[in-house]
This record gives C-alpha cells, structure tokens and sequence, in this order.
C-alpha cells in the first residue's frame, strides 16, 4: 500500500469535514503568519469575519495593542490578498481580560 503524503491527507480531511478550500475565509487563515508576522501570529487568532470586520483574538492585551498599532498595515495586506473579503476594521479582543 502506498503512503499518502501530507497534501494528500490534508485534503482527503478537508474533504471529509467538507471544508471548501477555496473559502477566502480558509485562505486568510492560511496567511495569517505571512499577514502579521510570526511573532503576532503566535499570539493572535482570527476568530471570525463580520461585514467588513476582522474579529482577531489575542492572548495578551500586549498583543492587542501591537495589533492595533499595525492595523493599517495589517488591513492593507489583507486587502491586498483577500480583496473579495471587503475588510476595512479590525476588532481586537485579548482573551486574558
């Protein structure tokens, strides 16, 4: 029997969770360390899409406020990827508060 690779139980899973792929909402999460940078990434978490908002979620209010300094540049990138997605806010929440 053949070994599967990665890629191949990668979607054979997605496909059993009926998970679309080509869901931007998939694609941003994806992106997310390449979007705010392996250090942010670690610690902030998308949590959902809301008309045009990005609900991010942080483990720290730290985190929350770097994000929220970054905020032009990180909707700028997410626009620039994701332009179907329509975002325009980011909604920062730290989990610890």
């Amino acid at each position: 029997m053949k070994e599967k690779t990665t890629q191949e139980l990668l979607e054979m899973l997605l496909s059993r969770l009926h998970i679309d792929e080509t869901n931007p909402m998939m694609g941003i999460h994806r992106s997310w360390m390449e979007i705010v940078g392996p250090d942010i990434a670690v610690h902030a978490k998308i949590l959902d899409i809301k008309g045009r908002s990005l609900i991010i979620a942080t483990d720290h209010p730290t985190w929350s406020s770097l994000l929220l300094m970054k905020k032009k540049q990180i909707i700028a990138r997410v626009q620039a990827q994701f332009p179907e997605l329509g975002i325009t806010h980011i909604v920062v929440r730290s989990r610890s508060e």
